[in-house]
């Protein structure tokens, strides 16, 4: 295998180890918190216009300066793949669900209702925004870099002594499937530039002649490299962002586990419940309707409390709380149980 055929499976998996370790200080710290949602992935967008914005962009610039300009080392599908893959490794949501290929792929409120049918939460939406790397040149080690070239004399291979900018910009947008307006909560996440040494870039034969800094070296190691250091950089930002973006909620929802064989439900909005139901493993094992739910005494008139207790089956692994009020409103809570029984 060369290393342009390669380079896809780098970066994936350069993705897939950053989004894994992210928010770990070591193997045994506790995996970074998911947001409590069931999630479908629509196809990820934008991965084709972005690159041929990057190519119109070295084409337009003048002659001397369309060397600047290195192209990413990932074709439109292969772009795309590594986005999606990035996405469902992130474990940033409970449950990410991949929009089947049966379903509508670029019609958002038809994707809207299979995700109702498939009583998902929220749309996940996922736009490449930009795809640009460009040579600036020289930075701040050259100095230090060249003064040993010519002192040693030896081959200078690994001072970081050339920077590329990156732009590769991906934006997620979350919508609600009854709500399609505007998205519920939107991230944007960037790589930031890159410096190379000389190994990185690939060696020339003009090393002995020319100090290091200024050998730019192969274009082809260097968007290689470039590529999967900034794709690895801005998946794992995305997943980042992801996990901790505040998606606001419309009233309180907690769910706990009490050590019983049951969960412990409490609500708090400021309109009336209209059902209120729980899922184990996917099963829905319990539910209550608006007649059936009658509010606690400890409610107020802009705060309407809601306690209900249910059975957790033995050997389930995760419980899923939905709550829906008067005005169509919709939480959900997701809590995964230890080893198959309430904690």
């Amino acid at each position: 295998m060369n290393a342009r055929s390669s380079l896809p499976a780098l970066a994936a998996a350069a993705a897939v180890a950053v989004l894994a370790t992210a928010g770990c200080a070591s193997p045994s710290a506790p995996p970074p918190p998911k947001q409590p949602y069931k999630v479908v992935l629509l196809p990820v967008e934008g991965a084709e216009r972005a690159l041929a914005q990057a190519a119109a962009d070295a084409s337009a610039a003048p002659e001397a300066e369309r060397d600047a300009f290195v192209p990413l080392a990932l074709t439109t599908e292969e772009f795309e793949k590594a986005v999606h893959d990035g996405v469902v490794a992130s474990g940033a949501f409970s449950e990410i669900v991949v929009l089947p290929a049966t379903a509508p792929q670029d019609d958002l409120a038809a994707a809207a209702d299979w995700a109702r049918s498939a009583r998902a939460d929220l749309l996940l939406r996922v736009t490449v925004k930009s795809a640009k790397v460009r040579d600036t040149g020289n930075n701040g080690s050259t100095f230090w870099s060249t003064l040993a070239w010519f002192v040693v004399p030896l081959p200078i291979w690994f001072s970081d002594d050339r920077t590329y900018d990156t732009n590769i910009a991906i934006e997620a947008a979350l919508f609600e499937p009854r709500d399609l307006v505007k998205p519920a909560a939107s991230v944007v996440a960037k790589s930031d530039p890159q410096d190379l040494d000389l190994w990185d870039r690939g060696l020339s034969p003009y090393l002995p002649l020319v100090p290091p800094p200024f050998l730019k070296g192969s274009m082809k190691a260097v968007s290689e490299t470039v590529t999967e250091r900034a794709m690895a950089q801005v998946m794992g930002a995305l997943a980042d962002e992801l996990r901790t973006r505040e998606i606001p909620s419309r009233f309180e929802l907690t769910v706990t586990a009490d050590g019983a064989g049951a969960v412990s439900i409490a609500v708090a909005s400021r309109r009336a419940l209209r059902s209120l139901e729980v899922f184990a493993d996917g099963a829905r094992t319990q539910g209550w309707v608006e007649t059936e739910l009658a509010p606690e005494p400890s409610s107020a008139p802009d705060r309407i409390e809601y306690r209900r207790t249910a059975k957790v089956p033995a050997g389930a692994a995760e419980v899923r709380v939905v709550v829906t009020d008067e005005a169509g409103g919709r939480e959900v809570r997701t809590l995964v149980l230890a080893r198959g029984g309430a904690k």
